[in-house]
């Protein structure tokens, strides 16, 4: 038994609830298989490729949810807004 083993699994069943929405009990099921399935794919690229996989998931949706409210691209790159003159 280590104290330190469960820090990993944590991570993945955070990407899982923030895939899947927050707060939404089907949604983190959802996100779960999701992220399951893209590590599935990264581990046959790569055998550390699981890793890769399920971050790179997890981000794309963290950054297209940023883009819905408006601190996507526009924010990262300090872009001016689209606003009616």
């Amino acid at each position: 038994f280590d104290p330190y083993a469960g820090a990993p699994q944590l991570l993945f069943a955070f990407e899982a609830a923030v895939i899947g929405g927050a707060g939404s009990l089907w949604g983190t099921l959802i996100g779960g298989i999701v992220l399951a399935l893209a590590q599935t794919l990264g581990a046959q690229v790569h055998p550390q490729g699981f890793l890769i996989g399920g971050h790179a998931v997890f981000l794309v949706v963290l950054f297209v949810r940023l883009s819905a409210s408006g601190f996507g691209l526009r924010w990262l790159l300090h872009l001016p807004s689209r606003s009616a003159p």
